[in-house]
């Protein structure tokens, strides 16, 4: 092989064993953008920052007991879907939200997936029971 072909695969090589060390959460954050890899020499002093921003980004805007009630009092699953939307959360919020109404989901789902199973498993279950027992 060549040496810039060499020197490309032993970069790559570093860079998957940084990826296989990294926890589920950096990993979420880093395919959802909202981490980033950078560069940093060694000795170089690094600040704290990117924590605390990693750290912010998993606040929900509302509690998710409201979010709960909210969606309890919509009848379509249009009307959910939109109030999701209207949140405006990033993916590690909406994770969040999802891990706190008791909504499982998997790390490879994307952001509409996730609003998705939400709405179904908190609104659409519930219309497509008071349709079996007749109450709309």
């Amino acid at each position: 092989m060549t040496e810039p072909v060499d020197r490309t695969y032993d970069m790559l090589q570093r860079v998957g064993e940084f990826l296989k060390k990294l926890s589920q959460e950096q990993y979420d954050a880093l395919v959802a953008g909202e981490a980033r890899l950078e560069v940093v020499l060694k000795g170089a002093r690094v600040s704290g920052g990117g924590v605390k921003k990693a750290a912010a980004s998993a606040v929900l805007p509302l509690p998710a007991d409201q979010v709960a009630a909210d969606l309890r009092n919509l009848d379509d699953r249009q009307s959910a879907t939109r109030y999701l939307d209207d949140l405006k959360l990033n993916k590690s919020q909406l994770v969040l939200l999802a891990k706190e109404l008791n909504v499982k989901i998997t790390t490879k789902q994307n952001m509409t997936q996730i609003r998705d199973l939400i709405v179904a498993q908190k609104v659409g279950s519930r219309l497509t029971t008071d349709a079996i027992l007749g109450r709309r």
